[in-house]
């Protein structure tokens, strides 16, 4: 099975009697978590509502990747973007793209950048991309969005630092995450501060994210016209924007919609 109509939610049960989610796209990727929980505690976010309970091992990295052959699954390729933020458990999630990295696997990272030190060891490695996921264009709605992330300026100059020791073909791996959210993030000043940060990163593309609707959340996303309208501005403005793709938008696809299971809380 290397492509499925829909989206398919892999639960897997730890040793501790923790689940963790993975989700296999119907293009092909698998998309893995690094932690059980998270500590980052972004309010639109469904994957941290229990905080971090601890990092997930290398062995259970694979056996995210196990679990989802024995269905029938057979990926293309693997994304660290599920529950957890991968710079906190940065030693082990490098450790496992030079596994992969060895045995011919591709593997992509999403995260906050939260770790800059880890991130500046990320950024040059043989990896399939970086996603940084900062969805905000000035620093104050950054910090609303991701209150225990990296302060927003030095994510910035850090991308500045590196960019000129990158070849072009690993500066076009580094993407910006950009998850719309109504009144918070789509207002015309705020779009304007992003396309004046991605102005000087000509290669970087911008993933312009639809929210999926948890439970209980007071988030929403635009309305479609309106996210046509930033989309629009965004490409006017020379901006490598990118929209999400029918998978993103399903179940299980969006930003921050898996959740941790398991021990009581």
């Amino acid at each position: 099975m290397e492509h499925t109509s829909s989206n398919i939610l892999i639960p897997v049960r730890l040793s501790d009697g923790l689940t963790v989610e993975a989700v296999y796209f119907g293009s092909g990727t698998l998309c893995l978590s690094t932690q059980a929980g998270c500590a980052l505690g972004c309010p639109f976010c469904a994957s941290g509502a229990r905080g971090l309970l601890r990092n997930l091992t290398i062995g259970e990295l694979e056996k995210q990747v196990e679990q989802a052959r024995e269905k029938g699954i057979k990926p293309l390729r693997l994304t660290l973007s599920g529950i957890g933020e991968p710079l906190h458990n940065s030693d082990v999630v490098i450790a496992f793209l030079e596994k992969c990295r060895k045995n011919r696997q591709s593997v992509s990272v999403t995260t906050t950048g939260v770790d800059l030190g880890a991130l500046a060891r990320l950024l040059p490695l043989d990896h399939n991309g970086v996603a940084l996921s900062l969805h905000a264009g000035t620093a104050a709605v950054h910090h609303r969005l991701v209150p225990h992330g990296p302060p927003f300026e030095q994510v910035w100059d850090l991308l500045q630092d590196i960019w000129p020791g990158l070849s072009h073909r690993r500066r076009k791996k580094i993407s910006v995450n950009y998850l719309l959210l109504q009144g918070i993030n789509d207002a015309d000043d705020e779009i304007s501060e992003l396309v004046n940060r991605l102005r000087p990163f000509p290669e970087m593309t911008l993933h312009l994210l639809q929210y999926n609707k948890v439970a209980g959340s007071p988030f929403s996303a635009p309305p479609a016209e309106r996210q046509e309208s930033i989309y629009r501005a965004l490409f006017a403005a020379g901006i490598n924007v990118r929209r999400a793709n029918r998978w993103r938008i399903q179940p299980a696809g969006g930003c921050g919609t898996l959740f941790l299971q398991g021990l009581p809380i």
